[in-house]
């Protein structure tokens, strides 16, 4: 009996179209093949200038890149027009879960008007646990959850934006370092610019897309990043009104 033997080629799966070997390479791309401390903060936050003094806002956001995505929600209280304290939290699955701690300070002294632009500058810190660990040769000596990995770290970011009416472009840019045990100390990057659009009175949504960097001992990866979010924020306490000015005093005779 005679044996016919079948070329590979024919049997084998379809060769990858050009958009499939592009995601392929995205995904290779991503930070899987080194280890990292996990990001304090991984989402922006969306155009500057949106809360005032006496305001409550809560939101949320997720981020790309990360497997299968990074985000969390965040709260925030206006203290003074330009000033805002933030608590938050970061969340990844299976790889990393922390809280943070931060400041806002905003610039924009002509925010009653339709046409205004805004500035602001962020800073804060931030614990939990996580983080990636990657060994080339199996087995490893470091054989720890992400949940037994302490992390810290701290972050640093500005923004500045123009709004028209009930949507707003911006531009964000935000730093962070992290260490975590067992894992090498990592520097955070991104770069990104957006819309912010109102959708209701007090209601806001938002989506940039831009750059993410990262750089450790061993190595640096950057990859395209998007995010998007929601914010809602409402009056906590009244704002005084300042009094209006006493018109002068007319005699006639």
């Amino acid at each position: 009996m005679t044996r016919v033997r079948v070329s590979p080629q024919l049997t084998g799966p379809p060769s990858r179209s050009a958009p499939s070997r592009l995601l392929f390479l995205l995904a290779a791309l991503l930070p899987a093949c080194m280890s990292y401390g996990p990001p304090v903060r991984s989402p922006g936050y969306g155009a500057p200038g949106r809360i005032r003094q006496g305001q409550l806002e809560i939101g949320g956001s997720v981020a790309h890149p990360g497997n299968p995505g990074s985000g969390g929600p965040f709260i925030g209280y206006g203290v003074r027009d330009w000033a805002s304290i933030e608590v938050g939290a970061d969340f990844s699955y299976r790889q990393w879960a922390l809280g943070y701690l931060g400041g806002r300070f905003t610039y924009a002294p002509k925010r009653d008007r339709k046409l205004h632009g805004a500035l602001d500058g962020e800073l804060g810190v931030g614990g939990g646990a996580g983080g990636q660990f990657y060994c080339p040769q199996e087995p490893c000596a470091d054989a720890r959850r992400w949940t037994d990995r302490a992390a810290l770290g701290g972050y640093v970011g500005g923004g500045a934006g123009y709004h028209f009416s009930f949507f707003a472009l911006y531009a964000r840019g935000r730093f962070q370092a992290t260490a975590a045990e067992g894992l090498p100390s990592t520097l955070f990057g991104t770069l990104h610019g957006g819309m912010q659009f109102r959708i209701a009175r007090h209601v806001d949504i938002f989506a940039s897309g831009g750059l993410f960097g990262l750089h450790n001992s061993e190595g640096n990866v950057y990859n395209p990043y998007w995010d998007v979010g929601l914010s809602v924020y409402f009056d906590v306490l009244r704002r005084k009104q300042r009094p209006a000015a006493r018109a002068p005093l007319r005699m006639s005779f």
